[in-house]
């Protein structure tokens, strides 16, 4: 039995309900052009899988714009402003947009990054804000439509269609890298695990079924054993008649 047979047998139950499981990709944390980035992109637009990657807009390089707007399939989203904990010690977990500094400040800084990302990518830099760490003060999410965003994403399944008026909510559920285990790959029996409980989930309606199935990868992180699966569980999801990947009108954006 393949490592990745539990997630086929999955998607094997949505065919024969006659539906299409829907899944989407983020990835997290670009900065600058680097070879992981640029295999992320081949992997891809060779499978026809749109990518969504979260770019941290005050440490972007320039020379990254020219790499990611080149790639047809890949989405460009704001990955909160520095990637910077602004937490107290005593706080649990790492935090840029938590309320432990003046909401207008936070504000101001999300507004400086949005204009970097446009001046970097133009129309291609799209309205969903990814926060660093996954962490999101509700505070600040009740000022991100009227700050100009569409979307938020954020990991773990949502609660509601939206998470405040007018932001749509849409989040991963597959987190690739083991941050407690020395940043390494979970394996390619576990992604699949992953992936098929929130579809199982949403099959069975324990969760929102309309929320699309997200796989979250950090591609700075990846080794080989990383990259082959990525690219196996790409591959199959993309020629199964179960499973369909989102692109960026597919997801709202």
């Amino acid at each position: 039995m393949g490592v990745l047979d539990p997630l086929k047998s999955e998607l094997d139950l949505w065919a024969a309900n006659d539906e299409v499981a829907t899944l989407w990709w983020r990835d997290d944390d670009a900065e600058e052009p680097t070879d992981g980035i640029r295999r992320m992109l081949e992997l891809s637009h060779g499978t026809g899988a749109t990518v969504v990657i979260a770019v941290v807009p005050a440490k972007a390089q320039d020379a990254l714009a020219p790499m990611l707007l080149e790639c047809p399939t890949a989405t460009l989203v704001q990955h909160g402003y520095a990637h910077r904990d602004h937490s107290p010690g005593d706080v649990k977990g790492k935090w840029e947009l938590g309320l432990h500094r003046p909401l207008e400040a936070i504000l101001d800084e999300l507004q400086r990054g949005w204009v970097r990302m446009s001046d970097l990518f133009g129309s291609r830099a799209r309205p969903m804000m990814v926060p660093p760490w996954n962490r999101i003060a509700p505070g600040v999410v009740g000022e991100l439509a009227g700050a100009g965003y569409t979307t938020l994403s954020t990991f773990g399944p949502r609660k509601s269609a939206e998470a405040a008026p007018g932001l749509r909510w849409v989040s991963t559920h597959c987190d690739v890298i083991a941050w407690k285990r020395d940043r390494t790959f979970i394996g390619a029996g576990k992604t699949a695990a992953r992936l098929v409980e929130h579809l199982r989930a949403r099959r069975l309606g324990e969760v929102d079924a309309d929320e699309p199935t997200g796989l979250l990868t950090h591609v700075w992180a990846n080794d080989e054993e990383a990259w082959n699966a990525l690219g196996a569980v790409l591959e199959l999801v993309t020629n199964h008649p179960g499973g369909r990947w989102l692109d960026q009108a597919g997801l709202g954006l």
